[in-house]
């Protein structure tokens, strides 16, 4: 049956990991053990070997009863070359399983170790060089070395179960542990699923990898409800902008049929109705911009072209009725990028200049050429905007002052437009403002 928590397949995984370590731990303990258990055997041969077998000994080479009484019950053969059995203490001169490998490496004088089994008992085996013709082989039983390298098998097998039940139950609770912060971050996602999107993870400090992924939640979180909270405000304004000049035509009109009226009067009623009508154009043509900006479908068509000369037709289209517009540009300003989408930007910072100067003050437009960017800057000696309104003059239908920019035509979403363009030619805005001093708008871009 397929697992269907994370908990448990972390459970089993973090189980078969310590098993897969307990068996691999045992099995170097019951290598190392065995080895250390022949090392002894081996040095115990060697002994024998050098002490009742002196290399170059001719009395060797004979069949001699008091060889068999010096070596006792151990087994041991004398063999020469051709595998004939010289001295044996097995009857009727039996041949001992010879490994002829481990005879030649003998024979040049580095002594061998084999294990064997005779007649259904372990045996270490020593083969040690007597002299160039004979060699002998001397076994001792691992009878009791045996017995301990069972008892240790036999005791890791008993504890096994122990250690499968007791890691189990250890991975289980390590796994809850590990996933507390989850099931926490689980318990309160589910309540901001049902509209509660004040609420913050706070889970304490769990390690860096979980910390982040709080962090990065709460910030989504932020994210969401802010969009939340001005796609609430769009969607109130859009309504609000649209209803005023859409009320406005209706009234007028109603008004207007409920009687007959002189021609001048249907001449007026139209003057104001092309005005509201105009306005609602305007809305509409920037919430299409910025909805197509919103879902990149707005495509920049760049190419070179002189900024001065895109700044001068701006100047030159708009009305400056009591005014002073001074022009400081630096020569030889030639830009990438979409000149129709940036002279719409520059269209509506300078038209905010001028709505928000009095009679008698100064648009300054400015160019200027840095290191490592291209900066425009348009000044005023305006009204001035409040610090607490600047860091939100950019968003969608904010004003400053409502009733006056809706008297002045604006739509509230120039600077938001003009914000986007701005930003997708890797540029960006700075805002300085005295209220009664008027403003700075400078917008510097990267240099290509």
């Amino acid at each position: 049956m397929a697992t269907k928590t994370f908990r448990l397949r972390l459970t089993l995984v973090y189980t078969i990991v310590v098993v897969l370590m307990f068996i691999i731990s045992e099995f170097i303990i019951y290598v190392e053990f065995r080895n250390r258990l022949y090392e002894s055997v081996d040095k115990n041969l060697i002994r024998e070997a050098t002490t009742e077998f002196p290399r170059d000994d001719p009395a060797m080479i004979k069949y001699n009863e008091e060889i068999i009484k010096k070596v006792g019950d151990e087994y041991f053969q004398v063999v020469n070359r051709k595998g004939e059995v010289r001295i044996s203490t097995l009857r009727n001169n039996t041949l001992w399983p010879l490994n002829w490998k481990l005879m030649e490496k003998a024979f040049r004088g580095v002594p061998q170790f084999d294990t064997v089994k005779y007649r259904g008992e372990g045996y270490r085996i020593l083969y040690f060089s007597l002299n160039e013709d004979h060699i002998v082989s001397i076994g001792e039983s691992l009878k009791d070395e045996d017995e301990v390298i069972g008892a240790l098998s036999r005791l890791s097998f008993i504890f096994f179960p122990f250690i499968l039940g007791i890691s189990s139950v250890m991975s289980w609770f390590l796994a809850g542990r590990a996933l507390s912060p989850v099931i926490q971050i689980k318990s309160l996602a589910e309540q901001i699923r049902h509209g509660r999107l004040e609420r913050r993870i706070d889970i304490g400090v769990k390690g860096k990898e979980i910390d982040d992924l709080v962090k990065i939640f709460n910030e989504m979180l932020d994210s969401i409800q802010h969009s939340m909270e001005a796609q609430k405000r769009f969607t109130s304004d859009v309504s609000h902008e649209i209803r005023s000049p859409l009320t406005s035509l209706r009234g007028s009109i109603e008004v207007t049929l409920r009687k007959k009226r002189e021609v001048s009067e249907y001449e007026e009623l139209l003057r104001n109705n092309l005005s509201d009508i105009i306005r609602l154009s305007r809305i509409a043509d920037d919430l299409l911009f910025l909805a197509k900006a919103d879902n990149n479908i707005l495509e920049l068509r760049k190419n070179w072209f002189d900024m001065n000369q895109l700044l001068k037709g701006v100047v030159e289209r708009l009305r400056y009725d009591g005014l002073t517009v001074v022009e400081k540009y630096e020569e030889g300003l030639e830009f990438y990028g979409d000149s129709s989408t940036l002279e719409q930007a520059f269209s509506n910072l300078v038209t905010n200049a001028v709505k928000y100067t009095p009679r008698g003050g100064t648009v300054t437009i400015m160019t200027k050429k840095e290191n490592d960017s291209v900066k425009v800057a348009i000044s005023d000696t305006g009204i001035g905007i409040p610090g607490n309104d600047i860091p939100h003059i950019f968003e969608r239908f904010y004003r400053v002052d409502k009733e006056r920019s809706r008297k002045m035509g604006g739509t509230g979403l120039g600077l938001a437009i003009t914000q986007w363009i701005v930003h997708a030619h890797g540029g960006k805005i700075i805002v300085k403002s005295t209220v009664g001093s008027g403003s700075d708008f400078i917008v510097a871009f990267p240099k290509v």
